[in-house]
């Protein structure tokens, strides 16, 4: 299907064929231009500062684009770390979504995603990004905005997946549970999510776990979690 662009010039019309849907060349250059503010935000909150010490207009010399730009763009850098927070949740929300429909049974499942998870731990750049203090004066700039919502979204799309899982084997007979699946997804979520985000505290041995027994790094506590919970879930 085509569409029609008319432009005026000096009182003639001409008309102008393209396909619908087509990205106009103004809209790929703001889609290139956000994406290369949060790839530079990427780089000074999670490998060279922290993000309560960047401010706005390091953004825009880094980023090469005027402050008046990336305001236009951004209105404060907790928008920006909304943003890659959300592109990051939905890549591995995606990458879930596949590995799950290659599985049958609950508690095959269950298995996949709690390796995933341990996978994801062993990350170097997961293992770094989890580390961004979000302070609590930061919280709540962050939770008004757009992409607050779409973190929210995701975040939902992950205890509705962990859901499906537990309701599968339950009907399957590979799972046992003592709650509702959304329950137990919603609990199984907040843990997986609290680990990611304490495997700094974790690797520093406040809590230590002894290295004879298991490495002691986050993948090892993901090994100890997966071990735990199957045991519970299995009939």
């Amino acid at each position: 299907m085509l569409y029609y662009n008319y432009l005026f010039i000096k009182g003639e019309s001409f008309k102008r064929k393209g396909k619908v849907g087509e990205e106009s060349r103004s809209n790929r250059k703001k889609r290139e231009t956000k994406q290369h503010i949060q790839e530079v935000c990427e780089q000074l909150f999670v490998f060279e500062k922290s993000f309560e010490n960047v401010t706005m207009r390091e953004i825009a010399q880094r980023a090469d684009v005027s402050v008046g730009s990336l305001y236009l763009y951004y209105r404060t850098k907790e928008d920006i770390l909304s943003t890659i927070i959300a592109v990051f949740l939905q890549k591995h929300v995606d990458k879930i979504k596949t590995l799950l429909a290659e599985k049958q049974s609950g508690i095959e499942k269950l298995s996949a995603i709690l390796d995933y998870f341990g996978e994801l731990s062993i990350d170097p750049y997961v293992a770094v990004f989890t580390r961004i203090k979000i302070t609590y004066s930061t919280l709540p700039k962050m939770l008004t905005s757009d992409a607050s919502k779409s973190i929210i979204g995701l975040l939902g799309q992950l205890v509705d997946q962990v859901e499906e899982i537990l309701m599968v084997g339950r009907n399957d007979g590979t799972l046992i549970l003592a709650d509702s699946p959304k329950i137990a997804a919603s609990a199984l979520m907040r843990l997986i999510i609290s680990l990611f985000m304490s495997a700094g505290i974790l690797q520093t041995e406040l809590i230590p776990i002894p290295s004879e027994v298991l490495d002691p790094s986050p993948a090892g506590y993901f090994l100890i979690l997966k071990k735990y919970l199957l045991r519970s879930f299995i009939t």
